[in-house]
């Protein structure tokens, strides 16, 4: 995958059957505060385009970066970062 293709996403899962209930775009993606922020191993994945787990320490740091306000039910559902394709 071309890195100028790319953009980054959190995904929301059904913590249950573990289908994806929704796709939120990120406004903007500082990859480096996201690399801090989630421990991903800058070496192995400078790009970040691995799934990384959002957790509740996350909540406040991922939010200002959503398109969205999204109510986070960790009981419930999963939500991870991950790199898809842009549409051209």
């Amino acid at each position: 995958m071309n890195t100028c293709d790319i953009c980054h996403v959190l995904v929301i899962i059904d913590g249950t059957n573990e289908d994806v209930l929704e796709v939120v775009e990120l406004e903007r993606f500082d990859k480096q505060k996201f690399i801090k922020q989630l421990d991903v191993p800058a070496h192995t994945d400078p790009e970040m385009l691995d799934r990384y787990v959002i957790g509740p320490d996350d909540v406040a740091f991922i939010s200002g970066f959503l398109s969205k306000k999204i109510e986070f039910n960790f009981s419930a559902k999963g939500y991870w970062i991950e790199a898809v394709k842009q549409d051209a």
